[in-house]
């Protein structure tokens, strides 16, 4: 059912210039409802907060972004963590009010898929809470110098000091509604309150003044033993495409560009795989990292797996105006 669901807003919300009449009632409601709070949260943080987010749903690359600026935020000497609400626990840490600290071996089931795979390659505190308040309170607490939020742009209770918006360079804002007649977040307008805006590219429709970040594949890495092969061992293979992340596509142009023949079997975003899912879907396996935080974690631990590892490799004057804002906080 999930899936479907998935499928309908997609076509609804990138398909569709002109949606339905009462979806576009409901996103007018929405605007009503909810226009007062869409302003840039107030308030100054006790250390610098940078909040990379999106205002389309899903599939921006937000994860990768995350990571690299963590890294590149340790490179400078910087005591970093990394906040987030944990989305994909259910059975815990996300779902609470206390902030719980995630480390490379939590259960994604607990903390949620992306917060451990950022604890798993970014090597800096990861904090989990619905409330990302008290999940910056934690991390300051712990000995946090600077903060980088794993989305969190609509979070009103947040305040924040450097925000950064991703947008896909291809599906960019969809039909242009807000949810959920459309794709939107918050309106078009909230661009003008951010600090940064970076598209994920490159894509023939980027323009020549716009920013934008690659996702750059890294390795195909063997599931059952860690095996770190080339980007590019599948090429001329074909292969299963195993994805449950926003928009699966992306992946499947990403195994093309890489040279091989993918067969995409989706599943919903946030996916909680169990070991019926992948019976009788062919060898080899491609799976995204995020997915495989979980398929990491299936008894027995399956073979014929390949996880493809990318990074994003962000822009010098993105993370100059980064290392720059940090410099000067408080002064």
């Amino acid at each position: 059912m999930r899936a479907r669901l998935e499928r309908y807003a997609n076509h609804l919300w990138y398909e569709t210039p002109c949606p339905p009449w009462f979806w576009r009632m409901l996103s007018a409601l929405h605007g009503i409802v909810l226009g007062s709070r869409w302003q840039r949260p107030d308030g100054h943080p006790p250390v610098p907060v940078i909040v990379v987010g999106n205002l389309a749903v899903g599939g921006s690359g937000k994860t990768p972004t995350v990571i690299a600026l963590a890294r590149y935020l340790t490179g400078l000497g910087l005591q970093t963590a990394v906040i987030s609400r944990g989305y994909g626990g259910d059975r815990g840490a996300g779902s609470g009010k206390r902030p719980v600290r995630v480390n490379p071996e939590s259960d994604p089931g607990v903390c949620g898929d992306e917060p451990v795979l950022i604890a798993q390659q970014s090597a800096v505190p990861v904090w989990v809470c619905r409330d990302r308040r008290a999940a910056m309170d934690a991390a300051v607490a712990a000995g946090a110098g600077v903060i980088v939020s794993d989305d969190g742009l609509q979070h009103r209770g947040l305040a924040r000091s450097f925000e950064i918006v991703l947008i896909d360079g291809r599906r960019r804002f969809g039909n242009g509604w807000l949810l959920p007649a459309g794709p939107l977040r918050q309106p078009l307008k909230r661009l003008e309150q951010v600090d940064a805006v970076l598209f994920r590219g490159p894509d023939e429709q980027i323009a020549a003044t716009e920013q934008y970040f690659e996702l750059r594949p890294e390795a195909l890495v063997r599931l059952d033993d860690d095996a770190r092969l080339d980007p590019d061992a599948l090429a001329g293979s074909a292969v299963s495409a195993v994805a449950g992340i926003a928009h699966p596509g992306q992946f499947v142009r990403s195994l093309e560009a890489l040279g091989q023949q993918p067969t995409l079997h989706a599943f919903p975003d946030h996916h909680a795989f169990v070991a019926g899912d992948l019976e009788g879907i062919p060898a080899p396996i491609v799976t995204t990292a995020k997915d495989a935080v979980k398929l990491r974690r299936l008894k027995p631990l399956p073979t014929g797996i390949h996880v493809l590892e990318v990074s994003a490799a962000l822009p010098e004057a993105l993370l100059q105006s980064v290392a720059a804002h940090v410099q000067q906080f408080g002064q």
